[in-house]
């Protein structure tokens, strides 16, 4: 995309805004469910496929696991995942992020 491109979509991502229209209650509430899709990304990395260099972790994305800290054991593991690759990336300067490997 060209960098133009790029700035008009971060510029409408920042003011998207999503307003929920209500809750079941603190008793219901458990976790949030639907995301970026998995087939979307590296397992190794979090990296979206299509696009280098973007990443995705945690409940932003299509995992939902069982009650009891599951939820947050993702959160932690997608997130070391997403981390370790951008540093390496970033290391390493050989843009392979960027280029999709996986």
């Amino acid at each position: 995309m060209a960098d133009k491109a790029l700035r008009r979509l971060g510029e409408a991502l920042n003011r998207w805004e999503l307003v929920p229209s209500g809750t079941e209650g603190y008793r219901k509430a458990e976790v949030t469910l639907g995301g970026v899709d998995t087939r979307a990304l590296s397992s190794a990395t979090m990296m979206a496929r299509d696009v280098g260099n973007l990443y995705f972790i945690g409940e932003v994305v299509d995992v939902t696991g069982w009650l009891g800290g599951y939820n947050f054991q993702w959160a932690w593991a997608s997130a070391v995942a997403a981390g370790k690759a951008v540093a390496e990336n970033a290391r390493s300067g050989s843009g392979a992020a960027a280029r999709g490997a996986h």
